[in-house]
């Protein structure tokens, strides 16, 4: 009895040193895990970055890029901390990670926080001292929040210096990524005459083109070649069994119900107005994790996952229009089909084909989908704001409840189409786009080892 007592004693502590072996203590950098986060830690960040956004007035293509280098940010501060989580160095066009030392321990939250605070100068240029002002107070008040739950001085330090270039790296990135070259030149663009009858024509001198040469600005993951690029658009005709002539009618007698301008008027994101189409796709986002109470890792993939689409996807409409370089359905309307038609929001800037709206609608969509799966949502975005319209206003705009994520993207697709800026095919070819370009951005890049 005694020597089987024994023996029993022997495989337990041999199992008790098995145990040791196969749950050994965590790497030093792993002392804190960015799921032990709140996301509330990023949706200020957010937050802040909108409202730039929309004080600065930023171009479409403008506020996408910086929402894809926010969210690349995002990711990059954090990543360290999730087990098996892996950079994106690498997998994004010229881009590579920062030195990163493991046996070091770092407070997730801080390094988001020097992330964000070193980053925002570089890639919104124009801040005011206002925003600069919120940005320094928003950083001192969540580091010295994280500091009180009990971090060393010395975590402090190296977890500021990871963030600090972090943020360097994508900075620099972000200097060379053609934008600023772009600025200083002003291209000579196609005039629309007796030949160009399909061409786009500003509504007067106080429309300059939006961004025409966006198309060399560097994108993230997508390259301008024949993938995910929408079909060529049918011959241009006024005869009135055409193509053309049929859509543009179409957009002629769609009738401005309260619905219809409801619906119009709340994806009407024009700069200024509001933080842009991409920024109300991320206003979405956050209102569904703040619902669901999504950690920091988590919200990081998401809001990453989609800053990158949207600034692809944004990309690739702007390529599309510039070089078909088509008028919108106002001009052809008035010349052809009735001359006291009015669309029922302003026209912009920027020709018709593709709508980048239903683009980028389609193509957030997706990411949403895939990560949060397809639920209802009350989209307050617009809550309170105001909008002018060619019929009038100031409108003020209600929160908008939807029953799902597809029927927002659906709506969002073609409210343009409803108040009158663009042809369907249009919004058509956006969607098929948008959703390949989401699906090849997220097949690609590998957020885990």
């Amino acid at each position: 009895m005694r020597k089987i007592s024994a023996v029993f004693t022997c495989l337990l502590l041999q199992w008790g040193a098995c145990q040791q072996i196969k749950d050994p203590p965590p790497p030093a950098h792993l002392t804190y895990r960015a799921q032990q986060y709140e996301g509330g830690l990023l949706h200020e960040w957010i937050k802040l970055t909108l409202s730039a956004i929309q004080e600065q007035k930023l171009s479409p293509p403008e506020a996408a890029r910086v929402l894809g280098y926010v969210g690349l940010a995002a990711w990059e501060a954090i990543c360290r901390g999730v087990p098996e989580g892996r950079s994106l160095g690498g997998q994004i066009r010229d881009y590579e990670t920062p030195p990163f030392d493991q046996n070091r321990v770092y407070d997730w939250g801080i390094v988001l926080c020097s992330t964000m605070r070193n980053l925002l100068p570089e890639v919104l240029e124009n801040m005011s001292n206002h925003q600069r002002s919120l940005m320094e107070t928003l950083a001192a008040a969540q580091e010295d929040t994280l500091v009180k739950r009990g971090i060393s001085e010395r975590i402090r330090q190296d977890s500021r210096f990871l963030g600090g270039r972090i943020a360097a790296a994508l900075a620099a990135r972000a200097r060379g990524d053609g934008r600023a070259y772009i600025r200083q030149i002003t291209p000579a663009l196609p005039r629309r005459d007796a030949e160009h009858p399909q061409y786009w024509a500003p509504a007067g001198s106080a429309q300059p083109p939006v961004e025409p040469l966006w198309s060399q600005v560097k994108t993230f993951v997508w390259q301008p070649n024949a993938t995910c690029m929408p079909s060529t658009p049918p011959p241009f005709s006024s005869a009135k069994e055409s193509v053309w002539y049929l859509e543009a009618s179409e957009v002629a007698t769609i009738p401005k119900t309260t619905a219809n301008r409801l619906a119009a008027f709340h994806w009407e994101d024009s700069p200024g107005r509001s933080n842009t189409a991409a920024g109300h796709w991320f206003n979405i986002a956050r209102q569904l994790l703040e619902r669901e109470g999504t950690n920091l890792a988590d919200c990081a993939k998401l809001y990453c996952l989609l800053g990158i689409v949207a600034s692809d996807a944004c990309a690739m409409a702007w390529t599309v229009k510039y070089r078909y370089f088509l008028l919108r359905p106002v001009t052809y309307i008035q010349e052809y089909v009735n001359p006291n038609w009015q669309p029922s929001i302003f026209t912009p800037g920027h020709p018709e084909y593709i709508s980048e709206s239903a683009t980028l609608a389609a193509a957030c969509c997706h990411v949403l989908i895939n990560l949060l799966g397809d639920s209802g949502l009350v989209d307050r975005t617009h809550v309170g704001s105001f909008l002018f319209t060619p019929e009038g206003g100031p409108f003020v705009l209600p929160e908008r409840t939807f029953g799902s994520l597809q029927q927002a993207a659906q709506e969002a697709a073609f409210a343009s189409l409803v108040g009158g800026t663009h042809f369907r095919r249009s919004c058509e070819e956006g969607q098929r786009a948008g959703r390949c370009i989401a699906n090849q951005v997220m097949t690609q890049l590998q957020f885990s080892h």
